[in-house]
């Protein structure tokens, strides 16, 4: 390597890591570090990765989620305990290799090594990517491996016995963690097969070798999920659901909450289960409700073709958009709480989305890079577009811009009209989509996390600024109450639970300490009325169940009266 592309990889590899140094410096000490129980995705693969650390290889049923970070973190606390530093340190070393193999993707290219240094520059600030790095989560991890995979394809094609294999079980392997391989390797072994066709060499060897290593991760997984559902299922039960949220009449194209499930991950996977079981009345396998799940968005796509194709052209677009909307809202919940990243300083996805652009119209030698970009583009697209999702592609996008910007800036000095294929792409990016403000959320997010860490004030003051901006939010009149009753508050709690009742009357947890808040009153009677209707309308709900029986009992013995 040049000593100029070795100054260019070193300079943008040191930068990834002093910034995530930095976050974990900031972020080891905020209530956001520990995995809520019972919270989203992060408290999912933590308990995972300790089940995967104890033995449990394969769960009792199908997997839920995506199994390969969960194996790799179980091994990591196999190996050195159970502690969350484990997941923050692969985290890290996963970003820095992915900002390694930016430049070395951008050389390849074409770049020049200042825009190598410039486009993985912006990656090592980008603070969605620095705030994910220490998380239980698997999207760095997908990060990485989409972009070694990029550099992997771009180096293969298919005529070795060797590398064909290679490739197609390393492809396997990153479709464990990242569903969006399976479409990435699909289109990448039929462009390989049509160009061999073109020059009159096909590689069909290549090819088959490719696809026949890239199944070998996939069949333990998919025979182990099909024997535990009794039906077909390749890699998790999710799928379903996620395809559902992102195709019927009133999604968005974000992620947004359907019917009154629960938010957090494994409460509203059990809502939707139940909801499936309830329309088609008998008990249901998760294969069958996920299958239930895909049914209706299909049914949406039949019934209302216009509608269907037009909101999938907007998610293209929301692909492109300027707006990091995240599902975790991870970056806004640190914002409020820790106040980093609140300086216009930071780079934005608008950098990355001109570069992706940039690179898919200018860029040489990357016919690669812009079939696993479009490929990987379309597997989002099918579902919905989130933040942390769309972060997958954001290295390859820098790394593409990197290599298209020395054409442009020649097409520019030449003032070429091929100028004018920037412009769909910056419309795209600079739209001004609609949005519906989610800061409520954010503060209902921040309350949640902050009383679980033992502030309850703090909370309480986190839940009030959320209803000044939207004073109809249940979830956050949830909040208040729970921040009031740990503050032993009970006549105030009741008023703020009595609140979240009347907006949401089909919130359970509402409704639950709604009655609590009144038994600490010693307001039995009046408890158990609050918990009489809703048992009948929710049997499952078992902790509402047993404090209805309760507190009936000490009603009639003559309590609270």
């Amino acid at each position: 390597m040049k000593p100029v592309w070795a100054i260019a990889t070193s300079a943008a590899a040191v930068m990834a890591l002093m910034t995530r140094l930095w976050f974990v410096g900031v972020f080891a000490d905020s209530p956001l570090y520990e995995p809520l129980p019972g919270a989203h995705d992060r408290t999912i693969y933590h308990e995972a990765g300790q089940a995967v650390a104890g033995g449990e290889i394969w769960p009792d049923g199908s997997f839920e989620y995506m199994p390969l970070y969960p194996w790799v973190l179980g091994a990591g606390y196999r190996v050195f305990g159970d502690r969350l530093a484990v997941p923050t340190v692969l985290g890290i070393v996963c970003e820095v290799l992915t900002v390694l193999l930016m430049v070395l993707l951008a050389r390849q290219w074409g770049a020049h090594p200042l825009t190598a240094l410039l486009a993985a520059g912006l990656y090592a600030l980008y603070p969605l990517a620095i705030a994910y790095a220490p998380l239980t989560m698997p999207n760095t991890l997908n990060v990485f491996l989409v972009t070694a995979l990029v550099f992997v394809l771009n180096n293969t094609r298919l005529q070795g016995i060797g590398r064909s294999a290679g490739a197609g079980l390393f492809a396997g392997v990153t479709a464990l963690g990242f569903a969006g391989a399976l479409m990435i390797a699909a289109v990448f072994a039929v462009w390989r097969v049509v160009e061999g066709v073109r020059s009159e060499s096909v590689p069909w060897k290549g090819a088959a070798l490719f696809v026949m290593a890239f199944a070998l991760p996939l069949v333990p997984v998919a025979v182990h999920n099909t024997k535990a559902e009794g039906a077909f299922v390749l890699l998790t039960t999710h799928g379903g659901f996620n395809f559902y949220m992102g195709n019927h009449e009133r999604a968005t194209g974000y992620p947004v909450r359907v019917r009154d499930f629960r938010m957090t991950a494994r409460a509203m996977l059990e809502d939707a289960h139940r909801a499936a079981e309830q329309e088609v009345g008998r008990s249901l396998s998760r294969a069958e409700s996920a299958a239930w799940w895909t049914e209706q968005g299909r049914a949406f796509w039949r019934e209302h073709p216009g509608q269907a194709l037009s909101l999938t052209v907007k998610k293209a677009a929301l692909f492109w958009n300027h707006r990091d909307v995240d599902d975790l809202r991870q970056l806004e919940q640190l914002r409020l709480i820790d106040r980093v990243f609140v300086s216009a300083v930071w780079p934005g996805f608008a950098f990355f989305g001109l570069l992706g652009w940039i690179g898919l119209c200018y860029a040489r030698r990357a016919t690669v890079p812009r079939l696993v970009l479009v490929a990987g583009m379309i597997s989002v697209v099918l579902f919905f577009i989130t933040a942390r999702y769309r972060l997958t592609f954001v290295p390859l996008m820098g790394a593409l811009g990197a290599a298209g910007l020395p054409v442009l800036w020649s097409l520019m000095r030449a003032r070429s009209l091929r100028l004018l294929w920037l412009l769909p792409g910056m419309a795209l990016i600079a739209w001004p989509f609609e949005v519906r403000d989610l800061r409520p959320v954010d503060h209902y997010n921040a309350s949640v996390q902050v009383l679980a860490d033992g502030d309850a004030q703090r909370a309480l003051h986190l839940a009030r600024e959320g209803l000044l901006i939207d004073p109809r939010n249940a979830d956050l009149y949830h909040a208040k109450g729970s921040a009031l009753a740990t503050l032993e508050r009970y006549e105030a709690a009741a008023a703020a639970f009595q609140q979240c009742v009347a907006l949401n009357p089909v919130h359970a947890s509402g409704r639950y300490n709604l009655a609590l808040s009144l038994a600490r009153l010693e307001r039995v009677c009046e408890a158990a009325d609050v918990l009489e209707e809703w048992v009948e309308i929710a049997p499952h709900d078992t902790r509402s169940v047993r404090l209805h029986a309760d507190l009936r009992r000490l009603c009639e013995d003559g309590a609270g009266r």
